[in-house]
């Protein structure tokens, strides 16, 4: 239900992007647009309305990723990879398209400060090697994070190249736009602030399948969340996520 003048204690989100507005604001500070006030009250009478998007995309992505671990339905090594890639792919292109209005203002430039790009980037680094040698301790394969061991482009023309581009620049860029786009979009709608923070990276964390592996992957997705709520764009955590990704490639292919 829309209203004129909302309560001053009414926690209120713009109809176009999902960012939480003032209760006296009269346009949205981040895409501009005139506002409509809604009431959280009001946006939680649908729930599962606004959830839907976001479930679909992930009991899809669930479903394809949980076969192609736990089954034998993917031919096996670089094939089956790179199979499970390209429908991944598609289904995250396919609810980036349907969500491009609320996704295209996370992907400005404007605002994206320097500054936080670097620390974010340096941040990223040392993590990967944390993670790493912590893993190496705790003798898990941080490789089963993202489904792709190095091993599985050892027979192809350019190893190094293939695995980069598949672990650290796909994930970067696709995995951001779901889980810090149009997932935490939906998700502010209904549990503003760092509510949706939490929810994100847990979700995030979950979809690795990789129980022990949470232990990282949660305060990670935290970290890129925050970044997203905080500056109101995604290439910060586009940044980290490959810098993350690429430095635990290296290290992999390096053998440490």
């Amino acid at each position: 239900m829309s209203e004129v003048n909302p309560e001053p204690s009414a926690t209120v989100v713009c109809n176009s992007c999902g960012m939480a507005l003032g209760p006296h604001d009269q346009f949205c500070g981040h895409c501009g647009k005139a506002v409509v006030y809604e009431t959280i009250s009001a946006a939680r009478q649908d729930v599962f309305e606004i959830l839907r998007p976001l479930l679909a995309y992930y009991c899809i992505t669930l479903v394809i990723l949980s076969v192609y671990k736990f089954t034998s339905l993917f031919p096996d090594g670089f094939e089956g990879m790179l199979l499970v890639s390209v429908i991944d792919m598609a289904v995250a292109l396919t609810f980036w398209v349907l969500n491009v209005r609320e996704v295209s203002p996370l992907f400005s430039f404007t605002g994206v400060r320097p500054s936080i790009l670097l620390f974010t980037i340096i941040g990223a680094m040392l993590g990967g090697v944390v993670i790493h040698v912590v893993a190496g301790l705790i003798q898990v394969s941080i490789s089963d994070d993202v489904f792709y061991n190095p091993y599985l482009f050892h027979d192809t023309a350019w190893p190094f190249a293939m695995a980069t581009l598949f672990i650290c620049v796909q994930p970067a860029l696709f995995e951001e736009v779901a889980f810090r786009g149009f997932m935490f979009n939906n998700l502010q709608k209904l549990a503003p602030g760092m509510t949706t923070v939490y929810i994100s990276s847990f979700i995030f964390g979950i979809i690795h399948l990789a129980i022990v592996s949470l232990l990282w992957l949660v305060p990670i997705g935290a970290a890129f969340a925050f970044l997203r709520l905080r500056y109101k764009t995604l290439w910060y955590g586009v940044a980290g996520h490959f810098v993350y990704n690429f430095t635990i490639t290296v290290l992999e292919f390096a053998g440490i």
